[in-house]
């Protein structure tokens, strides 16, 4: 098949887990000998003197200069590519998929948040009848009737696309390439100890609680200090919060490359993602908590969301309330002072990242979808024709 990924969020211009997810299913899927594209944006900013240096082998990746260029040149794109299926990812681009509509190919949408959810948790709308709210909402339900498959990250994702109206909804869980998330050290050595962030920095990702429970891990295990990685709006509050707990105690590591946040898992003697319920909207999967697991470290995590569909608790993971520092706390000294139960953990959700979250079975999966949509497609093409 020929395939065109869609999304404006790839690399070197956004970094985060539906960057992640894009460039292993189109390692994926050259694999399985099928011809990958890319069509993504450079979100405005200059060209990257590296650009070209971010595609996976034998994936063709065309940027635009920003999304409204995106929209211009997706239609002469698809014709001219003469592609078997287009697959956009998350909602901002499902607006793409009016414009080629009815251009031959088939389409497939994969959704990976809840849009309007999200929004209103970083913009502070309190109310539902908020303008921009009420906005999205309407274009979630009305653009639901545009692809022609769609493909759910998780049970929770499933549940939101088919409320907003989408039809023949297939969960199909993330993957990880765990040759790359790989095993590589152990720990933050004996001087040391760190509890690894991996999390932008928005209401949803729940960081407070984080540094909160830093203030009893660090009573209990004073030579242990808290990495965040990312950014976002929630930065000065953070930092804010953090200086309570004294120099160097918190370290606020910024936006790092894939490579950095490789040698952060390696590092790191624990991983957590305090993820909680903001304005409705929760963690849709994690794909950050994959990562630890395929590098081989325990992970705490919170208690919603796609989180309890990936962690199992006690056995590759510990999971715990939302909005719990203090479990949070205990949890984390648990792991640092028991080194047995760590590396059990790390060992046990290695294992099941190979088992179940492998790049090749992922996507032999996507692929089913795919000669389904083509398909339905090629059915309405005939019934169109009749």
């Amino acid at each position: 098949m020929r395939v065109l990924l869609v999304s404006s969020m790839f690399p070197p211009y956004c970094e985060g887990g539906v960057s992640s997810h894009l460039r292993d299913l189109a390692s994926g899927l050259t694999a399985h000998g099928h011809a990958v594209t890319i069509f993504s944006s450079r979100r405005g900013k200059p060209v990257h003197e590296r650009e070209d240096t971010f595609a996976p082998p034998n994936v063709t990746v065309i940027y635009a200069p920003d999304f409204a260029r995106m929209f211009l040149r997706i239609g002469r794109l698809v014709r001219r590519g003469r592609f078997d299926i287009v697959h956009f990812h998350c909602f901002n681009a499902l607006a793409l998929a009016a414009v080629v509509r009815g251009g031959g190919a088939a389409s497939v949408f994969t959704i990976h948040s809840d849009t309007a959810n999200y929004f209103a948790s970083v913009g502070g709308w309190t109310s539902r009848f908020h303008p921009g709210f009420l906005a999205l909402r309407a274009f979630e339900r009305i653009s639901a009737g545009l692809p022609d498959r769609t493909i759910a990250v998780s049970r929770r994702m499933k549940d939101y696309a088919e409320a907003t109206g989408h039809r023949n909804v297939t969960v199909i869980p993330n993957a990880v390439d765990a040759s790359y998330w790989s095993p590589g050290g152990d720990g933050g050595g004996p001087s040391m100890r760190s509890i690894l962030v991996p999390r932008m920095h928005v209401p949803k990702n729940g960081i407070e609680y984080a540094i909160e429970a830093m203030k009893k891990i660090a009573e209990r295990i004073p030579d242990t200090r808290l990495l965040l990685t990312g950014d976002g709006p929630l930065r000065p509050e953070l930092e804010r919060l953090a200086a309570g707990l004294g120099p160097d105690r918190v370290r606020f590591l910024g936006l790092v490359s894939r490579e950095e946040m490789r040698e952060l898992y390696r590092e790191a003697d624990v991983v957590t993602l305090p993820s909680i319920t903001s304005a409705g909207t929760q963690e849709t999967f994690g794909i950050a908590a994959l990562e630890a697991m395929a590098s081989e470290k325990p992970v705490i995590a919170t208690d919603v969301g796609g989180l309890p569909e990936l962690i199992r608790n006690g056995q590759d993971g510990i999971v715990i309330r939302e909005r719990d520092s203090e479990a949070l706390a205990n949890a984390a000294i648990r792991l640092l002072t028991d080194k047995d139960l760590a590396r059990a953990l790390g060992r046990e959700g290695r294992n099941r990242v190979l088992r179940e979250f492998g790049v090749s079975q992922w996507a032999e999966r996507v692929l089913d979808v795919y000669r389904d949509a083509v398909d339905h497609r090629a059915g309405l093409d005939v019934s169109r024709d009749a």
